[in-house]
């Protein structure tokens, strides 16, 4: 590379203006933070259209929107489309010299195709990106799909393969870096470096917040431990009846009976209903205003990796309280950010608010300066830009790239000819007891 940076290759389904995801949010940030790095990058996106290719180059920032020829066979045959459409993207701009490594999602298995296109001589370097692979949401109920078909088996199979293959594996936690090592017995522990944020405009004044208002942002859906909340949140109130809890996020069909999420957790509040409030999904201004009002932010997931929820809640400096299952355990640290609760437990889940909020309202609010003090030093873009150039470089140079396992490789392979025979078995995550309650729907029914 005589002396200069190296050029990057990212590659995700969603980049702006069409994302909406914690991928799409993570792609949207690292890109300008490399840029400023002086880092040239080209995406590898889909044209939302799916008929016509079309090139935008911002400054050092080239977006290659690819086609999708259209299908019926649903989202794992469109997610196989793209890493279709992205393999030959990438091999046409190593063929031109342009990048001289890639980056994808291992959710979707979009480094799949790629990585099956390398020639054996001259091969590009291909990092696969943790985030929340999908026999994880598959485990939490948190797919469209709630039968593990072959079409599904096969998909996840290709995740496994990709990661694999691949050069080298990055993650934004510890904690899911330390799952990925033992669910997939990698030979090596992927390389964490956190997400990074965008530019943060100065939080809200801390005096606006209520003292009993709660805020909770994300899906109405199962993985995000709503029921878990719905359920303490009435434990709550008997404590503390000027307690409010607000929620905004988009409604989804993940109700027992494939309804309205909202409608059941209504259901599920009883007499306590009259102190939620359902927001539904905001544009940034309307949410920004609910950050102003809450006195803190719970984010009771199931499981979480490195949730942009928590960064959000933190860069607006509240405090949060977080389940454990997950990385935002790291993402608060040693520090008064916040607390945690064992996920999926809605008595720790009560107790834990309460006793934050009987902790007092000038107590929170030096909680949330903490928090984001602690978010600003932890997913600093420019630091952020640095850790990747450097595991760039290593990475082209060959310095940290994962040893090959051929045992594993040929276990797969016979995993695979199992799913053709019509065996879907694939070893799918467990999850703790405390989880499980929710995922199998074995609570109580609502009051």
């Amino acid at each position: 590379m005589s002396g200069r940076p190296p050029r990057i290759a990212l590659v995700s389904r969603e980049y702006p203006p069409f994302f909406g995801g914690g991928i799409g949010t993570y792609a949207r940030w690292i890109v300008p933070a490399l840029n400023d790095a002086g880092i040239r990058v080209h995406v590898i996106t889909e044209s939302h259209d799916r008929t016509q290719p079309r090139v935008e180059i911002a400054g050092l920032t080239t977006i290659h929107r690819v086609p999708l020829a259209i299908g019926r066979a649903g989202w794992t045959s469109a997610a196989a489309r793209f890493s279709i459409a992205a393999g030959r993207k990438l091999t046409e701009l190593h063929r031109r010299r342009a990048i001289d490594i890639a980056g994808c999602a291992e959710c979707e298995a979009a480094a799949f195709v790629p990585l099956l296109l390398r020639p054996r001589t001259d091969r590009l370097p291909l990092i696969v990106q943790l985030h929340t692979p999908s026999e994880l949401h598959f485990a939490l109920r948190s797919l469209s799909s709630t039968r593990l078909d072959t079409a599904l088996a096969t998909y996840i199979l290709a995740e496994r393969f990709a990661l694999r293959l691949a050069d080298a594996i990055l993650a934004p936690s510890a904690f899911i870096a330390d799952w990925a090592t033992r669910h997939y017995a990698l030979p090596q522990r992927p390389t964490v470096i956190p997400y990074a944020t965008g530019p943060l405009p100065p939080p809200p004044d801390p005096s606006d917040a209520q003292p009993f208002n709660l805020l909770y942002v994300g899906r109405i859906e199962p993985r995000k431990g709503v029921e878990s909340l719905i359920y303490a949140w009435r434990g709550v109130i008997a404590y503390e009846p000027r307690a409010r809890l607000r929620l905004a996020g988009a409604d989804t069909s993940g109700a027992p009976d494939g309804g309205s999420m909202k409608a059941w957790l209504r259901e599920m509040l009883g007499d306590a209903a009259t102190t939620v409030t359902f927001l539904g999904r905001l544009g940034p201004d309307a949410l920004r205003d609910e950050y102003a009002r809450a006195a803190l932010c719970v984010i009771p997931s199931l499981w979480e990796n490195f949730p942009n929820t928590c960064i959000e809640a933190m860069s607006h400096a509240r405090p949060v309280l977080v389940g454990d299952a997950g990385g935002m355990r790291e993402m608060i640290g040693d520090t008064h950010a916040g607390r945690t609760f064992t996920s999926g437990d809605p008595d720790t889940l009560r107790d834990r608010l309460l006793e934050m909020l009987t902790e007092g309202h000038a107590a929170l609010i030096a909680r949330g300066r903490v928090a984001r003090q602690r978010i600003e030093a932890l997913c600093n873009p420019a630091t952020i830009a640095r850790q990747r150039l450097a595991h760039f470089q290593a990475v082209i140079a060959g310095d940290c790239r994962a040893t090959r396992c051929p045992a594993a490789l040929l276990e797969l392979w016979r995993t695979a000819e199992r799913i053709a025979r019509g065996d879907s078995d694939l070893d799918l995550p467990v999850v703790n007891d405390a989880v499980e309650r929710w995922v199998e729907r074995r609570e109580a029914a609502p009051c």
